[in-house]
């Protein structure tokens, strides 16, 4: 059978376009390896960088961040400008910077669920490279220098974040924030530390970086405050004591701004200081009303308690929307998962019932800190499940605070025999020598169980069998403002 030849133009084509992409390779790795945060990292592993990626152009106009199934990669540009954008706690779009050729944008979820919020928007046609995120991810491990430029990015990129998500903060321009941000001091607050004392004077004003801490004043619980709020401002401005304590809720991370920078940036923008002194009136109005108000103040000590606030969202129904004895939403989660993974009656919230489930807690979850096994993921949406890495151990059960967790058996272990097989068993183990040491490791017999939010599924059965739209997932703020 002859073999049909290649025709020399067709050879010539295929050559060409070889030659084209080689040249273009090459192109990117000398970009790669003359960014500023690349500089430390070795020809070898920007090389492995440059494997993984895909050569993408987009037009002006295009959504680069902000969609999910764009959400899984870093990108790293290679030519153009776009416009990096976030939202800060009042839902305004808070414009970060322009990014350029030789700028990392998307590295977010490599190191955590910190940047959902952003958005990149092209302004000018852009050549991109784009790496999945997950296959980086696998491969950092054995990429140390690049890992270690990657971080350094991401920890600039969430003080910059920071300093945006603040609505005090938000309407600097981007360079004026980067200025400020060189002047911030990070801190680690482990779970329950005082970061503030009430009678205590004020030394500097405090950024919540990641974590969540509880405002108590004079034993009382008045507010709790998480990333992008801020604290510490009314006794620089009143050059009073602290009125209040702050402590960890979780472990967290604070940007401390020293009070002689803050008394020179309000001097620079006077404008701040105006809008301070709302925040510093509506703080004391809360204060106020918690403190005068028994059924506020217990809600807000329970919404801490019961870990309330941990996440970004809550189960809730309506009681009065309820038949009588109603109990069909844990009945469906009980077809559907083998046990309910819920229960009624949870929490008492003005006019709402808070489902008793998991908190599904965003930052500082106890079962994640202390599981040997790393079985608990993060979804794309955020949704914190248990996967098959479980083994049964048991210590997520015990860590979680809020009794959410629960062991139960795999569903390949045998049924239990009756009483007489067990004990011809028994007899017949005794009568064989066991051998010294197992011949295989012990198969898990039970695993850990929460709510994961139905995973795999297009819908919450707990939700979607409620005949009367009771039943709801919501944001934590409909629930309980504070």
């Amino acid at each position: 059978m002859a073999v049909k030849k290649s025709s020399p133009a067709r050879s010539s084509v295929a050559q060409v376009r070889a030659d084209r992409e080689s040249m273009r390779r090459k192109e990117a790795l000398a970009v790669l390896a003359c960014l500023d945060c690349f500089q430390d990292v070795p020809p070898g592993e920007l090389s492995r960088l440059l494997a993984m990626s895909t050569f993408r152009a987009f037009p002006a106009g295009a959504t680069l961040l902000g969609q999910q199934k764009q959400d899984r990669f870093l990108f790293i540009m290679l030519q153009g400008s776009l416009f990096l954008r976030l939202r800060d706690k009042d839902s305004r779009d808070v414009l970060m910077g322009a990014l350029s050729r030789g700028d990392c944008f998307g590295e977010g979820p490599l190191f955590g669920d910190f940047f959902r919020r952003m958005s990149a928007l092209t302004q000018t046609d852009c050549h991109l490279l784009q790496i999945p995120i997950a296959e980086l991810r696998d491969a950092l491990s054995s990429m140390p220098m690049l890992a270690a430029a990657l971080r350094r990015v991401y920890k600039q990129r969430m003080v910059d974040c920071t300093l945006a998500r603040v609505p005090l903060l938000s309407q600097l321009f981007p360079m004026e924030r980067l200025a400020l941000s060189g002047l911030l001091e990070p801190m680690h607050i482990a779970r329950g530390t005082p970061i503030i004392r009430q009678g205590e004077p004020a030394s500097a004003l405090y950024l919540v970086e990641n974590g969540q801490v509880m405002v108590e004043q004079d034993g009382v619980t008045i507010a709790t405050l998480g990333e992008g709020d801020f604290f510490g401002e009314m006794a620089l401005l009143t050059s009073k004591p602290h009125r209040a304590n702050v402590r960890a809720l979780t472990p967290t991370d604070v940007l401390a701004l020293p009070g002689a920078e803050f008394y020179r940036l309000i001097e620079e923008r006077p404008e701040l200081e105006a809008q301070l002194r709302q925040v510093i009136e509506a703080r004391l109005s809360n204060s106020e009303k918690v403190s005068n108000d028994e059924e506020r103040k217990h809600q807000v000590e329970l919404a801490v308690t019961k870990g309330l606030l941990r996440g970004t969202h809550l189960l809730v129904r309506t009681p009065e929307l309820c038949p009588p004895d109603c109990r069909i939403c844990e009945q469906a989660c009980a077809d559907r998962h083998g046990r309910a993974r819920l229960s009624l009656n949870g929490a008492k919230i003005d006019q709402f019932d808070v489902v008793d489930t998991c908190r599904q807690c965003s930052v500082g979850a106890e079962c994640v800190e202390v599981c040997p096994d790393d079985a608990f993921e993060r979804t794309e949406n955020g949704v914190l499940i248990i996967t098959d890495a479980c083994t049964g151990c048991g210590k997520c059960i015990e860590a979680c605070p809020y009794d959410a967790v629960a062991s139960v058996p795999l569903p390949h272990q045998r049924p239990q025999r009756g009483p007489l097989v067990t004990m011809l068993r028994a007899a017949s183990d005794r009568l064989r020598r066991s051998p010294m040491i197992p011949l295989e490791p012990a198969r898990p017999t039970h695993r850990a169980d929460k709510c994961d939010l139905c995973p795999g599924y297009n819908d919450l059965t707990c939700v979607s069998r409620c005949p009367t739209g009771s039943l709801r997932l919501v944001p934590v703020e409909e629930v309980f403002p504070l």
